[in-house]
């Protein structure tokens, strides 16, 4: 197969991923406060919590970003992610398998053309590959981060709206998984988001953004399965792992 991760695919698209994050997402946070989450359906009802003194929190627009602040994802998971962008007259679609362990992610994205790219994630840089290519491209830069490269949300991006923009946020289920709901109004652009972040794993498990009314993207994510992924899985093509080998001249380095 003809090589595809050629210097000019990469930074394109790091620049395209930056800019689908920055459009979903606002600057600005609350302050903080001791909080502890409920642990079961019952609690998010505000039964008997069996926390004793504990302050569980009721989650309003007021506490709910300090309530989501106190969430981490887990050290290592895996998990499938869909992203679906809406407009008129049409849609698309992509799906991505993510796997985490520690401070490395491997993305494997299905792409229109039925080819996969494989994105691996470690030590500040990242690699790209496609399909069976033993060739691949490397790029050495902080702003392309593997949420980025997913076209995902998470709950740091929740924690980082502008406080008045929230106007509802709640306990709710979703495919029984228990979340903080989040709703923030429409901005003098008419864009809105929904966010429903998952208690237990503090990973997001659904987003929309819609426009005047209309979802304009959509972001899904199965339940994350547990435990580290195969060590060969966070390993380039050639079985070498990334930034700890010197690159043959035809690789990409891009800053």
């Amino acid at each position: 197969m003809k090589k595809k991760g050629t210097t000019y695919l990469v930074l394109g698209l790091s620049v395209l991923l930056a800019v689908v994050v920055v459009a979903l997402a606002w600057s600005g946070r609350r302050g903080s406060r001791e909080i502890v989450l409920p642990e079961g359906p019952a609690d998010a009802d505000g039964g008997d919590t069996g926390q004793g003194s504990l302050d569980v929190v009721e989650i309003t627009p007021d506490t709910v970003q300090t309530a989501i602040a106190t969430l981490s994802r887990p050290q290592a998971y895996s998990q499938e992610q869909t992203v679906e962008t809406l407009w008129s007259g049409g849609s698309g679609e992509s799906v991505s398998h993510v796997s985490v362990s520690g401070g490395r992610t491997r993305i494997d994205t299905q792409l229109p053309d039925e080819s996969v790219r494989h994105m691996l994630f470690a030590g500040g840089l990242a690699a790209v590959w496609y399909d069976d290519d033993s060739a691949w491209a490397v790029l050495r830069s902080g702003e392309l981060t593997p949420d980025m490269a997913a076209r995902m949300l998470s709950y740091e991006d929740v924690v980082q709206l502008p406080s008045e923009s929230i106007h509802i946020a709640d306990y709710r289920e979703l495919e029984g998984a228990r979340c903080i709901y989040v709703e923030t109004g429409e901005d003098a652009q008419g864009y809105a988001g929904r966010y429903w972040v998952d208690v237990d794993t503090g990973l997001l498990r659904m987003a929309e953004r819609t426009q005047n009314g209309e979802t304009v993207y959509r972001f899904t994510a199965e339940a994350p399965e547990s435990g580290a992924a195969e060590e060969s899985l966070f390993l380039l093509p050639d079985g070498g792992a990334l930034g700890q080998q010197t690159l043959p001249e035809s690789q990409t380095d891009a800053r």
